[in-house]
């Protein structure tokens, strides 16, 4: 018995020292734990922090001012225009229609109703504007006095709407407008003289069968030809009209909405400046 007692010791003190490097590592890892916890903790503590302290675009900055921000009023007078990757890119173009009593105030304009709207739309000054309505190119010829009074740096001609009758002949339109231009040149030696070609008419909207794009056309070429004899400018405002904006005529299928003058002026404008 005594033999037997003596035995258990070892393996009581084998059990003893097992249990104590299980409690052992029990201890660290929980210690291990809470130190990953707490150092996660402060971590995200940090980042919390660091967001906080993220400033928000402050509009009211110095740095940051009405200057940056796009105007309507500038985007308005964006031009599209495509890049070489195939995308659209907005440019800035120069304002436009922003005074054109400013850049046509040496010039003079002369003729019908048509150009009676240039003042009467407010786009030029009254009295840089010999036009009124049921004015002939026969007429005009008298009108011209008014012109030449002004001595303008360049007279726009633009006749037509009264004169334009298909039982009225090119060549008689083309003669008054050879006379009229004549007197202009002799009169104004240092003026530039534009004539301006006959508008087309929306057909389906005129009441009077007379009055069609045929003998406008044929009229036009005349014009043409006599301002390459007489040395003068001729400038094709048809090139502005087309079955995509027909909406510039007004309802009588002749005369023309303010837009249309915006237009007109613009290549005027375009005109002068490649001079």
């Amino acid at each position: 018995m005594k033999q037997l007692g003596s035995n258990r010791w070892p393996i009581l003190a084998l059990i003893a020292g097992l249990v104590v490097v299980v409690i052992g590592i029990g201890i660290f890892s929980f210690q291990r734990s809470n130190q990953v916890v707490a150092n996660l903790g402060t971590s995200n503590e940090k980042t919390n922090v660091e967001e906080l302290k993220k400033p928000e675009i402050d509009f009211t900055a110095p740095d940051y001012t009405d200057r940056d921000i796009p105007q309507t009023r500038d985007l308005a007078h964006a031009t599209q225009s495509k890049v070489s990757n195939g995308q659209q890119n907005f440019q800035q173009s120069p304002p436009r229609n922003s005074n054109y009593k400013e850049f046509f105030k040496n010039d003079a304009f002369l003729g019908d109703s048509i150009s009676e709207g240039l003042f009467y739309f407010d786009f030029l000054d009254e009295n840089r504007v010999i036009a009124e309505k049921g004015l002939s190119i026969t007429k005009g010829i008298d009108e011209a006095d008014k012109v030449i009074a002004l001595n303008p740096n360049n007279v726009f001609v633009l006749f037509g709407v009264n004169d334009i009758d298909d039982r009225t002949s090119s060549s008689w339109i083309v003669e008054q407008y050879t006379t009229l231009v004549k007197k202009l040149k002799t009169r104004l030696p240092n003026s530039q003289i534009y004539v301006l070609s006959i508008l087309p008419v929306l057909e389906s909207q005129v009441k009077n069968p007379h009055i069609n794009n045929a003998h406008i056309k044929e009229c036009n070429a005349g014009l043409n030809t006599m301002a390459s004899q007489e040395d003068v400018h001729f400038v094709n405002l048809g090139l502005l009209l087309n079955d995509n904006n027909k909406n510039l005529y007004a309802g009588d299928g002749i005369h023309f909405k303010p837009d249309f003058y915006s237009l007109w002026l613009n290549y005027l404008e375009d005109i002068l400046g490649k001079k």
